[in-house]
C-alpha cells in the first residue's frame, strides 16, 4: 500500500500587539496540526530608539502569551529572526509548514513585511492566508463603508454609528443613555486643590519579566530606564488593572480626564491604552466594564459616556483614519513647519540627552513641557490632554515639524504605535493633514494650561505676559502663531474670534511678538534626527 504522508502543520504568526487568545489567531482549544509562532525582530528593534519600557512591556508579553499556550498544550515556537518576513519563511521551513496563516498588517510597515514574507514563502509553495485584524470593533472595510462619500469624516458622527452598531450606552427607545450623544463640556474640571494625586499604579514585575528587564536595560540607542516598569504582561493582571480602573478611577474620570497635575502622569487615567494595544485586553470587553458600572449605577453618565468615547469612539476612529489617509499621513505638513525637533522632548532636564552620545544642554525652561517629558521618560507615558495640549501644543507654535514629532511619540510611550500616533499627531496636534481629522489647529495660549493645571504658579516664566523677557513662551508662540497663519485661517468660523483678538494688537506689539519669537525659535536647541535607531540588539 502507498505510504500517506501526514498533514503539513499550519504555521500560526502571533505578532507582538496579539498577546492574548481574545485578539489572536488561535482556536479556542489546541490543534495538533498547528505550530504557534512569536517572533523578535532585530530589524523592527533597531528600527527607532523605543523606549525600554515599551519594550520590556512587548517582549514580555510574548513570553508570558508563549508560556501560557505552551502550558495549554499549544505546539509554540518562539524565534529571533533578522526580519518579521525571514523570520516567517525560515520557521516555515523548520516545521515543514502547508500554510501559514497571519494577521493583516496594522501599521504599514508590517504590510510591507508580510508582503515581503508572502513572496518569500511563495518560494517554498507555501502559501500566505492573511485575516482580518481581530484587536478592534470595526473593520477596516466597516470604516471604509462609513467614510465612503463624505465630505468631512468627523469622530463625532462616526461614534454614533458604533454606538448603535453596538447598542452600546443606548436605551430600549434608541435614545442614548443620559440624554445626550456626548458629555465632553461637563469634563473640563481642573484637579481640586489640595487633593492628593492617586499613587501611579504597579504591578510587580516577576522573574520573566525581571529577565527582559535586565536584557533591555543593556542595550544602547534606546530611551528611558526600565527601573519604574510597573504595567501589567499576562491577561489575568490586564483584566485585574482593568477592574480597578472601573472601581476606583471611572467614578471621577469624566470631570478630571483633562486636568493635568505636576509629577502626575496618570490622575484618574487607566493606561488601558497600552493594554489594549498589546492585545492583553480586548476593546469590547473595556467598554462592557464601563457600561455595566454605569447600568449598576457605580459610575455617572459623563464618566461612562466620556471613557466609551475615547475606546468605541476615538481608538476606532483613529485606526480607520490611518489606513484613509495613508501613505501620504507620514509627511503630511500643511503648515510647512520647518523646525527640527527639541532636544527638550529627549533631555528636559538637560542631561546628556536621549539614546545618543552624550550632550549636555540648557534645562527646558518651561515647567509644564519639562515635566510632561519628564513623565514620558521616567514611565512611558502620560495622559492625553498633555500630549496634545502640552507637548503637540508646544511644538506646533514652535514649528515643528510634524514628521519629527510622531517619530518621538512613537518611540517614546508604551501605548504607541504608528496607526494611533500619526492621526493623533499629523491631525490633531499639528494640523500637519490640513484639517481632514481636527477642523482647526488644537492650539491654546498660556491661559489654558494654567487653567487646567498646577504647572504655571511655580513656572520661571509669567502666564500673564506675552512679551517681555519674562513672558510665558507659549503666550508668545500663539499670538505669533496666529499672526503668521492669519491669512490661512481669516474665514475660518472657529478661529474668527481668535483672529479678532490679534487685530486689537498695535503694530508696536504686533512687531515684538514677530521679533521675539523668532528670536526664541533661534535659540532652541535643535540637532538632527535623533529618531534614527541603533542596530545593537543582540541576537539572542
Amino acid at each position: 500500500m502507498p505510504t500517506v504522508s501526514p498533514p503539513r502543520p499550519t504555521l500560526v504568526f502571533v505578532a507582538p500587539w496579539e498577546c492574548s487568545r481574545a485578539v489572536a489567531q488561535l482556536p479556542r482549544t489546541p490543534d495538533p496540526d498547528q505550530v504557534v509562532l512569536f517572533l523578535e525582530s532585530v530589524a523592527k528593534g533597531a528600527s527607532l530608539p523605543w523606549h525600554r519600557q515599551k519594550l520590556v512591556l512587548l517582549l514580555s508579553a510574548m513570553r508570558h502569551f508563549a508560556e501560557a499556550l505552551e502550558a495549554g498544550g499549544y505546539r509554540v515556537l518562539f524565534r529571533n529572526a533578522a526580519s518579521y518576513a525571514e523570520g516567517l519563511a525560515d520557521a516555515a521551513a523548520e516545521v515543514g509548514a502547508g500554510r501559514v496563516v497571519a494577521t493583516e498588517g496594522r501599521e504599514q510597515d508590517m504590510v510591507e513585511e508580510l508582503a515581503r514574507a508572502e513572496a518569500l514563502l511563495g518560494a517554498q509553495g507555501v502559501p500566505l492566508e492573511l485575516r482580518p485584524d481581530r484587536g478592534f470593533l470595526a473593520t477596516r472595510a466597516d470604516f471604509a463603508a462609513w467614510a465612503a462619500g463624505k465630505k468631512e469624516l468627523r469622530m463625532e458622527w462616526f461614534y454614533r454609528t458604533m454606538r448603535r452598531q453596538h447598542g452600546v450606552l443606548l436605551e430600549a427607545d434608541g435614545t442614548p443613555s443620559g440624554g445626550a450623544w456626548n458629555f465632553d463640556p461637563d469634563n473640563r474640571k481642573p484637579w481640586p486643590k489640595g487633593r492628593a494625586v492617586p499613587p501611579v499604579w504597579r504591578v510587580e514585575p516577576d522573574a520573566v519579566t525581571r529577565a527582559q528587564m535586565a536584557r533591555v536595560a543593556r542595550w544602547k540607542h534606546r530611551w528611558g530606564s526600565v527601573d519604574a516598569f510597573g504595567l501589567p504582561v499576562t491577561r489575568p493582571d490586564a483584566k485585574a488593572w482593568l477592574a480597578r480602573f472601573v472601581a476606583e478611577r471611572l467614578p471621577e474620570f469624566g470631570p478630571y480626564e483633562d486636568a493635568m497635575v505636576h509629577g502626575a502622569p496618570d490622575l484618574l487615567h487607566s493606561t488601558l491604552s497600552s493594554l489594549l494595544n498589546v492585545g492583553l485586553l480586548h476593546p469590547r470587553e473595556v467598554v462592557a466594564a464601563a457600561e455595566a458600572a454605569y447600568r449598576a449605577g457605580l459610575v455617572p453618565i459623563a464618566s461612562a459616556e466620556g471613557f466609551v468615547r475615547q475606546v468605541l469612539g476615538w481608538r476606532e476612529y483613529i485606526r480607520g483614519m490611518y489606513w484613509h489617509l495613508m501613505p501620504g499621513l507620514r509627511t503630511a505638513n500643511a503648515l510647512e513647519a520647518p523646525l527640527g525637533l527639541p532636544r527638550w522632548f529627549w533631555a528636559p532636564d538637560g542631561e546628556a540627552y536621549g539614546p545618543h552620545p552624550a550632550r549636555a544642554d540648557a534645562a527646558c525652561g518651561m515647567r509644564c513641557l519639562a515635566d510632561t517629558i519628564r513623565q514620558v521618560r521616567d514611565h512611558g507615558r502620560v495622559h492625553h490632554i498633555a500630549r496634545l495640549m502640552v507637548q503637540g501644543n508646544i511644538a506646533t507654535l514652535l514649528g515643528v515639524e510634524p514628521a519629527a514629532l510622531s517619530r518621538w511619540f512613537w518611540c517614546g510611550f508604551t501605548d504607541a504605535y504608528e496607526w494611533v500616533e500619526l492621526p493623533n499627531v499629523m491631525g490633531m496636534a499639528t494640523w500637519g493633514d490640513g484639517g481632514a481629522l481636527a477642523s482647526k489647529p488644537y492650539v491654546a495660549s498660556g491661559a489654558y494650561v494654567n487653567r487646567m493645571s498646577d504647572y504655571c504658579g511655580r513656572c520661571r516664566y509669567d502666564v500673564k505676559q506675552r512679551t517681555g523677557p519674562d513672558a510665558c513662551p507659549v503666550n508668545l508662540l500663539y499670538w505669533d502663531f496666529l499672526d503668521r497663519h492669519r491669512e490661512r485661517f481669516a474665514g475660518h468660523p472657529r478661529m474668527r474670534m481668535m483672529l479678532k483678538h490679534l487685530d486689537g494688537f498695535g503694530e508696536g506689539e504686533l512687531a515684538q511678538l514677530r521679533r521675539e519669537a523668532a528670536a526664541f525659535r533661534a535659540a532652541v536647541p535643535v540637532d538632527a534626527d535623533y529618531t534614527a535607531g541603533g542596530a545593537d540588539v543582540p541576537a539572542r
